[in-house]
């Protein structure tokens, strides 16, 4: 088949290269419209339920509305987990589901599921709300408005009804959540004399307002000839009107609500606030749909917002654009993967021709890079799959690999060339060298596309990174295998028919020169060669783990995300302050552009974030002379001189990628499981302090707060009945007196206002709770203090769930690139050190357990690769000793991949464990090629086997390997060069261990092996 291939493809010349272009430009067109993103989706879908509880504290949610709507939605179908927090008047649960499944199916089934919750929860508790599924990413547009001549009020009205809606019908936009600003409500703040005075309850009160905005469609008049819809007005339209709402009638008079309250316009209860640029304002936060582009998204929703500038600033309100801003890192990481390309592309031309020294046989083997490369995307496109920085890694590694087929072709081509006899047969010769490394060639590329399997075969995240690479990567290989079978020997067919070549370049003279002198002197040395290739072996394995293990390595983005936390319990106009002052100092460092800080949460935002929590998006600008560490190191100094709170500071991706690990964004943690919440936190102080002794702890703490301050109120039965007081009718006074009782809701053609209840003139200190009037038996005035006993107590402001358990945890983030070797020592230093109490159990959690999981995986898919390799080398060789001494020149691949990471002082991330399994694959095709070649002098041309014929064999082979491994390492050498630019944080580690690789393998396949071979080899 392979050479009915070669044979076909040299018959036809004309036709194989004009089917080549042809599919070259389908490739072409696919990569034009291609869409581009930053990662394939690695985080499993997931949807978050919140249920707002007004007035509820953190232990009665999770009693009243969590732990009954957890057990509704356990059972659902392949949820894989559920992560819940319960707080002050809210209740938000994470559940993630498992991969293989339609994500929107799953997200019915909690639908249908959460169709049950209104008979489980307690009267006065909202609807649980689902949010929209999301991408991997979430993030997809941060921005902000900020205005001198519009109060918070009119500014949060502005954003909310006229530029919000605009912004959800962009394609691709799933939620915008709005912090900061002041939320309408029409709020009737009772007089509480007055009410006194005109003998009347709150509930008539709130009868009263629900009549009075009520509104029921008047019908229509039907005439002989045409319709006539009859519209009927809302009666409180305004405050004015529905002040004069009827709450009753006395002796002939009418009681309206303006007679004993005020009604007004004002600000609802705030969950949260913002500040751009230390100054009040409204920051929107949106989110990517699941499955959308985040460059495409991106670019629309900013035309948007570019179109309402203008008419937002004749308003008075400006915007402040990209505060936190995805697309940039994509964008610069797709850039610099495209230039690395490029670059590689160049310096695979170069190369070819100092070393071919003519341009046919240049362009000939360049050739097979764009017919090869567009073939795969227009393949890649075609499957569905995007263009993202991992399939684009994928290329660049398969850059030096998809040239090495057809520059084998052509250097065979070009060296038979110059050793026959005037008067030979182009065509033939053609013919006899195509097919001569045609089988070899097969059965390496083979091997090289075997060792990517285990790195396809990834599970969890690390598979949903690097599946891509590893798919772009064998499909490339494999289509360049295909390409030269058939466009390579057509294109020699057609530029090399009666092309006399060259003499070879003298540096390759002297390279052979030096290469026979030292196989002749190792000769005679057998053991000390095999000695030196196993030791070189066993020394990358001991020397591997001694450089630590992350799972990926710090990206190097144009933001940071501060988590601020400080004392539970904080009000939100003293993190506002702190914020403020935090705010300036970032403004003041050379490099930052920009600070946005939001505090507390959104109304139905994602996260369920206390008033005392505050998160700064700080835009980076690296063009001002500050390296990234630079930058980081000043930004954390300025969280440092207020010590007062805990901070984590992570680029975006990081914070992406820990939340998708295990739902925490932290490097390591420990959660404690237990039934006892007090227990669960001093076995939580104890860890923390066993952790805080070890080196390189860096910052930890506990993650949920310790408790705050609660003003607890028990009513006394007995002095309820002595008052003729219901217990009802005394919390619901309570709630309209301190956060308002919403009745109502106002609807108007474009916005809605709900209508709440206030009890006004009320001193909202501690101390005058107790002084709150209830109407009791005959009207008579009882202060709350007469039927309960109120007293400050520490309560849990804050109660994390998972899988429906209580838990504690412990975060920790540790000074070191060897997250691995931190988290071994942390496990034994508790273990060692504190001591369980019965029904308490741990969980570690973080990047170790992914990178044991990856590793562990990449061990046993490689052990399975590596069978099939064997299989392989059976098949192409059918003789041991030529299986096993390809398997013995495999592994000294390894020491000068370990050798390449220690000098650039890194660890090993995920992306360098991908490049020693696929540096096995390369160091084994060289090999391949050598040891096919030695049975071709002996079978074909009748060589008789000896010290000569080896060292002539590898001579031969000497041009084409140090060629196919040269070609591979300039391709990769542009993205190891920028190890530690974006775009490259995961590629440069994998091109750093390959280049490291190459080296030693080139050296072992063509110094080392061809002396043993010459001893223990039977070629023919």
């Amino acid at each position: 088949m392979l050479a009915a291939c070669v044979r076909g493809s040299i018959a036809h010349p004309k036709i194989v290269t004009a089917l080549s272009l042809l599919i070259a430009l389908f490739g072409a067109n696919a990569l034009l419209n291609a869409q581009l993103d930053v990662f394939p989706d690695f985080a499993p879908p997931h949807v978050l339920v919140q249920t707002e509880a007004p007035g509820l504290d953190a232990a009665q949610v999770e009693a009243l509305v969590t732990r009954p709507l957890e057990g509704l939605l356990a059972g659902a179908e392949n949820v894989a987990a559920i992560r819940s927090t319960s707080s002050e008047g809210l209740s938000a649960i994470q559940v993630v589901f498992g991969g293989g499944g339609d994500p929107y199916r799953q997200r019915q089934v909690i639908t249908e599921r959460l169709a049950q919750a209104a008979a489980l929860l307690p009267a006065g508790t909202g609807p649980p709300l689902l949010s929209p599924l999301s991408s991997s990413m979430e993030y997809l547009l941060h921005f902000g408005f900020t205005s001198d001549r519009l109060s918070p009020m009119e500014l949060r009205d502005l954003v909310r009804w006229t530029v919000k809606p605009q912004i959800l019908a962009v394609p691709g936009v799933a939620q915008a959540q709005i912090f900061g600003g002041d939320s309408r409500e029409r709020q009737v703040l009772i007089d509480p004399l007055r009410l006194q005075a005109a003998g009347v309850t709150l509930e008539d009160v709130y009868e009263a307002v629900r009549r009075g905005t009520g509104l029921i469609g008047g019908g229509y008049l039907e005439t002989a000839t045409q319709r006539i819809v009859l519209q009927a007005q809302a009666p409180g339209d305004s405050p004015e009107a529905l002040a004069k709402a009827l709450i009753t009638t006395r002796d002939g008079l009418p009681l309206r609500l303006g007679d004993i309250a005020t009604v007004r316009d004002g600000p609802a209860p705030r969950f949260g606030d913002a500040m751009i640029g230390g100054r009040p304002g409204i920051l929107v936060e949106t989110s990517t749909q699941f499955g959308a582009n985040t460059l495409e998204v991106s670019y629309a929703l900013e035309s948007l917002l570019a179109t309402l500038a203008p008419a937002l600033a004749a308003q008075g309100v400006q915007y402040h654009p990209a505060l936190l801003r995805p697309a940039s890192f994509i964008e610069s990481a797709i850039a610099k993967l495209r230039n690395s390309l490029l670059v590689g592309a160049v310096l695979v031309v170069a190369l070819l021709l100092v070393t071919l020294r003519d341009w046919r046989g240049a362009l000939i083997s360049f050739s097979s890079i764009p017919v090869s490369l567009l073939a795969t995307v227009w393949v890649l496109m075609s499957r569905g799959i995007s263009l993202n920085t991992m399939s684009l890694g994928g290329l660049v590694v398969a850059l030096g690999v998809v040239v090495d087929d057809a520059v084998i072709d052509v250097e065979n081509i070009t060296r038979r060339r110059r050793e026959a006899p005037p008067g030979t047969d182009g065509r033939r010769l053609l013919i006899d060298a195509s097919l001569e490394v045609r089988r070899p060639v097969f059965y390496a590329t083979a091997a090289v596309a075997v060792a990517f399997l285990p790195i396809f075969m990834l599970s969890g995240l690390q598979g949903s990174f690097f599946r891509p690479l590893a798919t772009a990567f064998m499909v490339a290989v494999g289509l360049s295998l295909l390409v030269a079978m058939s466009a390579t020997p057509a294109l020699c067919a057609l530029l090399m028919d009666r092309y006399v070549p060259r003499p070879e370049a003298l540096w390759l003279r002297r390279c052979k020169t030096l290469q026979h002198e030292a196989i002749l002197r190792l000769h005679s040395r057998p053991l000390l060669v095999l000695s030196t290739l196993l030791l070189t072996g066993a020394a990358g394995a001991v020397l591997l783990p001694a450089l630590g293990a992350r799972l990926l390595p710090d990206f190097r983005e144009d933001y940071l995300i501060a988590h601020a936390a400080l004392r539970p319990g904080i009000a939100l106009e003293e993190t506002a302050r702190v914020g403020r002052q935090i705010a300036a100092r970032l403004a003041a460092i050379r490099g930052v552009r920009s600070v946005a800080e939001q505090i507390g949460r959104a109304e139905n935002g994602q996260d369920p974030d206390a008033p005392n929590k505050s998160e700064f998006e700080i835009r980076l600008d690296r063009s001002q002379g500050l390296t990234s560490e630079q930058l980081d190191t000043r930004v954390r100094a300025v969280f440092d001189d207020f010590p007062n709170q805990l901070v984590e500071i992570y680029s975006v991706l990081v914070e992406r990628i820990g939340e998708t690990l295990s739902g925490e964004g932290a490097p390591f943690f420990v959660s404690v499981f237990g039934p006892d919440l007090d227990v669960d936190d001093r076995v939580a102080a104890d860890i923390a302090a066993v952790l805080r002794r070890l080196p390189r702890s860096g910052n930890v703490r506990l993650k949920t707060p310790p408790r705050q301050v609660q003003l607890h109120m028990t009513l006394r039965p007995e002095r309820l009945m002595l008052y003729g007081l219901e217990a009802s009718t005394v919390l619901r006074t309570v709630n309209a007196a301190f956060h308002g009782a919403a009745v109502a809701e106002l609807t108007r053609a474009d916005r809605s206002v709900p209508v709440s209840v206030h009890i006004a003139g009320l001193r909202l200190t501690p101390q005058s709770v107790g002084d709150l009037l209830l109407r009791g038996r005959d009207g008579a005035l009882v202060p709350l203090s007469a039927v309960a006993t109120l007293e400050l107590v520490s309560a849990r402001s804050l109660i994390d769930h998972e899988s429906g358990l209580r838990r504690q945890i412990v975060v920790v983030n540790p000074k070191t690139s060897d997250q691995a070797g931190y988290a071994r020592a942390a496990r034994q230093a508790v273990a060692a050190q504190v001591k369980l109490p019965p029904e308490v159990y741990l969980r570690y959690g973080g990047e170790a357990p992914a990178v044991a999981a990856a590793a562990q995986d990449l061990l046993l898919h490689a052990l399975a690769a590596l069978v099939l390799i064997v299989l392989l080398l059976a098949l192409a060789f059918a003789r041991n000793r030529h299986v096993l001494l390809v398997l013995v020149a495999v592994p000294s691949a390894l020491l000068g991949g370990v050798a390449a990471v220690a000098v650039t002082g890194d660890s090993v991330s995920l992306g360098a464990m991908v490049g020693f399994v696929a540096l096995f694959g390369m160091a084994a095709r060289n090999t391949i090629l050598l040891i096919s070649h030695y049975d071709h002098l002996v079978a074909v041309e009748g060589q008789a086997w000896g010290l000569a014929t080896a060292a002539r064999g590898a001579a031969e082979r000497l041009t084409p390997v140090l060629l196919t491994a040269s070609l591979t390492a300039l391709a990769l050498l542009p993205v190891a060069i920028q190890l530690r630019q974006p775009g490259h944080e995961i590629e440069g580690p994998m091109a750093v261990v390959i280049l490291g690789g190459l080296v030693s393998s080139t050296l072992v396949t063509l110094v080392l092996i061809p002396p043993l071979a010459a001893r223990w080899l039977r070629p023919g």
